[in-house]
């Protein structure tokens, strides 16, 4: 008995020590509550747009549209599962170096700044996903000062293509490899539904790790998701940096002059879809009890002309052997033959 409690005490201990090893040696997997939760709306979310959002309301088609594709009217999930898109790599057109415009500000669709900008935090889930995921300049947070083990989003550096300490950050044509590397090895697996999962669910976790971060002086509706040490006074957020985060900013603000986040075009949806499904279910309940009706009405018509008695060559026979049975027993009742009058017989020899 002793030597048992020494065994569990001894396994104990040790399981400890690994634990203490395990947080002292500083290892960490970045962002992966929020890659989590992103992750599983984003799988929810394509697995109810199924081929084309068929069967759903036009509020849920239009709002699945825009989490998933980053506009209202769809696109092609195959062509998204097939490769980063190629407007990501287009530097000549577009502020693409620029990842603080595209992870961490307001999207200002007349602004000169935003003209040539295809992509902004809160247009899509994917893209948000590219902006949660992707190493920061430098390499951040998987750089070569990084622990062993550490992780972001769930990925190593030699996934995520950070060795050598690159990374997409603020300034020049950097990123190529690293955007691709996490398109491939994180968001595509997102993208890949799951059929059943609860959509509001997913949406209300994904909620949850929402951290509101208000700009004192531009926008008091910011909400952040992901690693940061974005405060009350800071403008940028979101550029890949230990300061402002690897992660995506939104804003949800009542103003016209931006668009407003996918989630919350998703959030509004989710009530008109349930009240859409139940009506659906109400006229399908309808249509069916209807044609229940119908079958009945015609299974008793055709009952009422199968009890019938039509005249047919099978019951005149039955009618006429009737008709000589009661003249027979006229003749013995009465006593009398019947025979036929003499006018016929006269009518006969004549004709002889």
């Amino acid at each position: 008995m002793i030597m048992k409690i020494l065994i569990i005490v001894c396994v104990a201990a040790m399981e400890m020590v690994c634990a203490e090893t395990s947080v002292s040696d500083g290892s960490k997997d970045h962002n992966k509550e929020a890659h989590k939760a992103l992750c599983d709306l984003l799988k929810a979310a394509v697995g109810k747009w199924g081929t084309n959002g068929e069967g759903l309301s036009d509020s849920l088609k239009k709002a699945l549209g825009k989490t998933i594709f980053g506009k209202d009217d769809g696109g092609d999930l195959t062509a998204l599962k097939r490769g980063l898109p190629g407007d990501y790599m287009d530097w000549e057109s577009n502020s693409g170096e620029d990842r603080g415009m595209w992870c961490g500000q307001a999207y200002y669709e007349y602004s000169l700044s935003n003209k040539k900008q295809p992509h902004w935090s809160g247009q899509s889930a994917p893209h948000n996903m590219i902006c949660l995921c992707t190493v920061g300049a430098g390499g951040w947070p998987l750089n070569g000062s990084s622990p062993t083990g550490t992780t972001l989003c769930g990925r190593d550096k030699t996934a995520l293509k950070s060795d050598g300490d690159k990374g997409w950050g603020g300034s020049g044509k950097e990123g190529k490899d690293q955007l691709e590397a996490t398109w491939t090895n994180v968001t595509v697996p997102c993208l890949k539904g799951e059929n059943g999962k609860d959509l509001k669910e997913a949406l209300n976790e994904f909620l949850r790790r929402l951290q509101h971060k208000p700009d004192v002086n531009a926008n008091q509706n910011r909400y952040i998701l992901g690693e940061n040490n974005v405060t009350e006074t800071d403008y940028n957020a979101c550029t890949g940096s230990p300061k402002y985060g690897i992660c995506a900013a939104f804003f949800n603000g009542t103003t016209t002059l931006y668009p407003m986040p996918w989630w919350v075009d998703l959030q509004n949806a989710l009530p008109e879809e349930e009240k859409f499904q139940q009506q659906k279910k109400h006229e399908e309940e309808e249509r069916r009890k209807q044609q229940e009706e119908e079958q009945k009405a015609d299974s008793a018509q055709t009952a009422a002309l199968k009890s019938g008695h039509p005249t047919t060559n099978q019951t005149e026979a039955p009618n006429k052997d009737n008709l000589t049975d009661k003249l027979r027993k006229l003749n013995m009742t009465s006593g009398t033959p019947i025979s036929m009058p003499s006018s016929w017989l006269l009518r006969a020899v004549f004709l002889i």
